[in-house]
């Protein structure tokens, strides 16, 4: 190299060194896999970084190249830092435009986030550290002659000769059954798992924060299917709704977004009523999203009651709670409206005013039942007290309208004891039928600290359970207090005379937090939790004490919740305006989750890779077949998205049966 230009030479070895390090150590440190293209992919969009960086460096004084490459690579290291120890803390990388939005709620849990990081993750940091030692030394430093302007031409054209190259590669090697194509996650990555994986977290960073600027479209491609067959049956199955005024509805609409959410709908099957509808006709019913619901809170000498519940109640085995990006509030969302959450922000509370006329509660509500809602803590996280009235509970009640224990006599979260006490009342004095919602704490994290409910029970904890470690005894004591919470309800409501004329429903908003994988896999024995998908499968029971125990076998998930109740109640609905399904119509049940993966009856589908795993060998589905399916998933998260953005429902609140 020339003197005359060694200055560029220097900062883009310096570059490459440190980002390219930077990259690496992420890719291992994430269990993401170095032998595949993704990883080239990453080397390269990192070295374009480099040589631009470099340039830039070019032009400041020694002292000013050093102080903006150091802060840059610090910063980046801080960026990477926080989104190992953020998918480590809750399961996700995060996106800047969703931790905007949310950042204040969560700003008292960053102590709890950073004692939970673990050790290997400040490896992320040996590049800024190794470059700040050698400027410190003086090992290293920029020289001070700039290059000349021939060479800076000459650098400019490579540079953008390796970024053509690094975005054609975006379409180099991709399977046919890749549901997120490198391209569209580097224009929109929406996906931050699969996007991370295959742009590196350097770029992802850039395109990410591009999302804070941009509205997102996807479009939504389908064909119009025919619908399973129904066998004949001699009742009127018939679901009785307004095809003909949503059709000239969508006829006569100009906007492009709403017509499109039209005929994605409208293409949608009408899913008949079955041989289940109406079972719980006239019942009350209480419907509970348990917090970090888990297999492992069932043991038969620990949680009785919910040993009870399982074994004499309905059990759908293969029920997942999806983790999205707000977990209980966007698990809650969807257990209303049947919709995925938003990509790009937090859901109930960026659309918590939007009109909901669909929602479960509103179902209910327009049936004739009474509906209430209540929640053992304050609107910290979340405005439920606008978003559940707008969903059609008649009064959310939460901390400040209970009598629940105050903070400065509970350490961590209030006990569900108190709550279904301070609830029962208030539904005893509710017009029947009625439908409730009850959001419980107890057994919230943290599971790896003391905490008043954590502490309460370890003495029968360690009866049973006398090796575990400490944080699965903390947590399983937390769930004999939700044990004790159902208990106490159950005995309200027999002494009252409602226990046979009330269905309870518990599942959960998502599965521990904090709670290693290993873990959860040595205490639900019963339950493979190691393979595939299977971390997210939790429990869903119906309880009802007239009933028969039932055990199914279907794959569901939260977002089948609505549509499922609604024909087990006979309530009034359109289908296709919820993206589940009822799990006892003809319809094929799909579960989705947030990174694009699926599941249903025949098998896996693996976003990262583009793989698709079947249960059987001889039964799997062909590369167009997968393809058919991810592109249904596509259309479901890019309608839901459309229809939070444009406030739909309030436009065609008419069409409601």
């Amino acid at each position: 190299m020339t003197h005359q230009n060694q200055k560029f030479y220097t900062a883009f070895i310096f570059n490459i060194i440190g980002f390219g390090l930077l990259e690496i150590i992420f890719r291992i440190l994430s269990n993401q896999p170095l032998a595949e293209f993704s990883f080239i992919r990453t080397l390269l969009f990192a070295t374009v970084f480099s040589l631009v960086f470099a340039w830039i460096l070019t032009f400041l004084s020694r002292k000013g190249s050093t102080i903006v490459f150091l802060s840059f690579l610090w910063i980046s290291s801080i960026y990477s830092f926080a989104q190992l120890g953020f998918r480590s803390y809750l399961g996700y990388y995060f996106s800047l435009a969703i931790l905007k939005r949310t950042l204040g709620g969560v700003a008292e849990f960053a102590g709890d986030f950073l004692g939970y990081i673990r050790f290997s993750y400040y490896l992320i940091f040996i590049p800024a550290i190794l470059f700040s030692i050698l400027f410190a030394t003086k090992q290293a430093r920029f020289t001070r002659k700039k290059p000349k302007r021939l060479f800076m031409i000459g650098s400019l054209a490579i540079t953008l000769l390796i970024h053509l190259i690094s975005i054609w590669s975006l379409s180099w090697f991709v399977s046919a059954t890749t549901l997120h194509k490198p391209k569209d996650l580097y224009d929109t990555p929406l996906f931050s798992e699969s996007a991370i994986r295959q742009l590196g977290i350097g770029r992802f960073a850039l395109r990410d924060a591009t999302l804070l600027f941009k509205d997102v479209e996807d479009d939504i491609i389908f064909e119009p299917t025919d619908p399973p067959p129904v066998e004949p049956v001699e009742p009127d199955l018939t679901r009785y709704v307004k095809t003909e005024l949503w059709e000239s509805l969508a006829n006569k609409e100009t906007n492009s977004r709403i017509k499109q959410i039209d005929g994605y709908l409208l293409s949608r099957h009408v899913s008949p009523k079955n041989e289940m509808t109406g079972y719980f006709e006239g019942k009350n019913l209480v419907y509970i999203m348990v917090e970090a619901f888990d297999y492992m809170a069932i043991n038969e000498t620990l949680t009785p009651t919910l040993y009870k519940m399982m074994n004499e109640g309905w059990l759908f085995e293969n029920y997942y709670a999806p983790k999205h990006s707000c977990s209980t509030g966007e698990s809650e969302f969807m257990s209303q409206t049947s919709l995925i959450p938003s990509t790009t922000v937090c859901t109930p509370n960026e659309y918590y005013k939007n009109n909901w006329n669909p929602a479960l509660f509103n179902l209910f509500s327009r049936r004739g039942f009474e509906t209430k809602s209540f929640h053992s803590w304050t609107d910290q996280f979340y405005p439920r007290r606008t978003w559940h009235q707008n969903m059609g509970s008649s009064k959310f009640y939460n901390f400040d309208d209970l009598n629940i224990d105050p903070n400065n006599t509970i350490v961590g979260w209030p006990s569900d004891i108190n709550l279904m006490e301070e609830v029962f009342p208030i539904m005893d004095q509710m017009s029947e039928p009625f439908m409730s919602m009850i959001i419980t704490v107890s057994m919230h994290f943290p599971y790896d600290m003391d905490s008043t409910m954590g502490n309460k029970h370890l003495s029968s904890v360690n009866q049973v359970y006398p090796d575990a470690p400490s944080d699965v005894k903390r947590y399983m004591s937390k769930a004999i207090e939700f044990d004790r919470s159902m208990q106490r309800l159950f005995e309200l409501f027999e002494a009252s005379g409602k226990m046979d004329d009330t269905v309870f429903v518990i599942f959960a908003d998502h599965h521990p937090f904090k709670m290693s994988t290993k873990s959860i896999a040595d205490y639900t024995p019963w339950v493979n939790r190691n393979v595939g998908l299977s971390m997210d499968r939790s429990p869903l029971i119906l309880y009802h004490q007239g009933s028969e125990p039932q055990k199914f076998y279907m794959p569901a998930s939260t977002m089948d919740l609505v549509p499922t109740m609604a024909n087990l109640f006979n309530l009034n609905f359109d289908p296709r305006m919820y993206l589940g399904v009822d799990l006892f119509s003809n319809e094929k049940a799909i579960v989705i989750f947030p990174t694009g993966s699926w599941v249903d009856s025949v098998g896996e589908y693996y976003s990262s890779n583009g793989t698709f795993q079947p249960y059987n060998e001889e039964i799997t589905y062909t590369d167009e077949e997968i393809a058919a399916l991810n592109q249904k998933v596509r259309n479901h998260f890019a309608v839901s998205e459309e229809i939070y953005k444009t406030n739909y429902f309030d436009l065609r609140r008419m069409l409601l049966p």
